[in-house]
């Protein structure tokens, strides 16, 4: 049995939103409401958020793939098209690396096939050591607002209510899954199936220039550069996402 905690709703072709870090699948509730009117979507949170079962530390992010796979197959989900924010996205990478003929298609909004880089390397491992000095709250709390290009904007503060629920072994062990996770660059280059990619111009976690690079690397890409946005293009631009989400899983 797999440890996943989900939601889902609509009929059609069945979606998968993976929320990113550190959140749970309540970030994606007005979104997946909205393109349930056209499909059937499925907003799982991933172990140790919201309401899933933790894995035992340490685990990596092939481990998170791996208990998503199984509820996939639990659930019978035929099909589906899968769209991961963030960290959501090395997980979606990490579970095509493992079935590359499971999805009709993946997405990866704000996210990377690339690893981390030795700057970031190190900066997780900061994370690690302040959460672990400090506790989760301290970093979750200030955490959110540098996601957006906007340090105003009236989404943060229910987001951070989210982030603010994240136990300080699920920051850390995620924190440690990401710093050492391979790149998925081969994922993209074999991947046969369309690839949504969304980046935000302002973005100062996945830079923009970086996800064109990966574009390039795509069969079949659908590349989507968001202006005025940093890490958050669901909140940030909320009609332009779900309506690019909406004809990417339209035109499959």
């Amino acid at each position: 049995m797999s440890k996943i905690f989900f939601n889902v709703q609509g009929t059609g072709q069945p979606v998968i939103l993976i929320h990113g870090f550190p959140m749970n699948s309540a970030v994606w509730n007005e979104f997946a409401a909205t393109i349930s009117e056209n499909f059937k979507v499925y907003t799982p949170d991933l172990p140790g958020f919201g309401k899933s079962e933790s894995l035992s530390s340490p685990f990596s992010i092939d481990d998170v793939a791996t208990q998503l796979l199984l509820w996939i197959e639990e659930q019978k989900i035929q099909n589906p098209v899968v769209i991961g924010h963030s960290l959501g996205g090395y997980v979606t990478l990490a579970m095509a690396a493992k079935n590359l003929n499971l999805f009709a298609g993946i997405g990866l909004f704000h996210s990377t096939a690339y690893s981390d880089s030795t700057e970031k390397k190190e900066s997780r491992t900061k994370t690690i050591d302040f959460v672990k000095k400090n506790g989760a709250l301290a970093f979750t709390s200030n955490f959110i607002q540098q996601l957006f290009a906007n340090p105003e904007h009236p989404a943060i503060a229910r987001i951070r209510e989210i982030a603010i629920q994240s136990s300080e072994d699920t920051v850390t062990g995620y924190t440690q899954a990401m710093r050492d996770r391979p790149a998925r660059v081969e994922v993209l280059q074999q991947f046969d199936k369309p690839v949504l990619l969304i980046a935000g111009k302002k973005d100062q976690s996945i830079p923009a220039a970086s996800v064109e690079e990966q574009a390039a690397l795509c069969k079949k890409p659908v590349l989507h550069v968001l202006n005025d946005v940093a890490h958050m293009g669901m909140f940030e631009k909320f009609t332009e996402t779900v309506n690019l989400v909406k004809v990417f899983v339209n035109h499959l």
